[in-house]
């Protein structure tokens, strides 16, 4: 079984439809703590005590394989890891697919509070790799308010036509958060969603 550790739950069905797709054949057991989220975000970021919150939720499913599906507080997956859980960060799986693709990366985001730690995540991949890289964070302005306020369509809409907006001066355009998934089908371009990588990649 594999256990998958979500902050909003609209990304419980994205999740299932990237397994079906990837031909996963293990049981999925969804863990939603959207109130984690909802902290950071409060707080303005992942604080210490949002972080050790986050890594006490965690824990409490160490038995098996567990995925976190939140860019915000995945940093918080990684201490979990340090110590030895068997626990991974889903945007990690998609810093590396992004690095395998090329070397000027755009890296799309809709909340404030995943910048820091993707941003970070990707220059510790690409450090890794010793690929000298160039990675540029750009937040869709609104996106966030319309996925807050039960409109995904716009949601979407809004991701896919920021996307549409950037030309050709990327070898890759990733989607940081899990839930800008479904964008992607929006999109004239091909584009990276965390979802595909972790499953593509497992």
């Amino acid at each position: 079984m594999l256990t998958l550790f979500h902050t909003a739950e609209s990304n419980i069905a994205i999740f299932e439809a990237a397994a079906k797709a990837a031909g996963e054949t293990r049981e999925l057991n969804h863990v939603l703590r959207d109130d984690l989220l909802k902290a950071a975000e409060a707080a303005g970021g992942l604080t210490e005590g949002v972080r050790a919150d986050c890594r006490a939720a965690m824990q409490e499913h160490a038995g098996g394989p567990v995925v976190c599906t939140c860019s915000t507080i995945g940093p918080a997956a990684d201490d979990r890891a340090a110590e030895g859980q068997d626990i991974r960060r889903v945007d990690r799986a998609l810093a590396e697919a992004a690095l395998d693709q090329g070397n000027r990366i755009a890296v799309l985001y809709a909340v404030s509070t995943t910048e820091g730690p993707t941003r970070r995540l990707f220059q510790e991949v690409a450090g890794e790799a010793g690929a000298d890289v160039r990675i540029d964070m750009i937040l869709v302005e609104g996106a966030w308010d319309l996925f807050r306020s039960g409109d995904p369509d716009g949601y979407f809409a809004r991701i896919a036509e920021v996307a549409d907006g950037l030309g050709r001066g990327y070898d890759v355009i990733a989607l940081a958060q899990a839930s800008m998934a479904p964008a992607a089908e929006r999109y004239r371009r091909q584009v990276l969603t965390s979802p595909a990588a972790v499953f593509a990649a497992d």
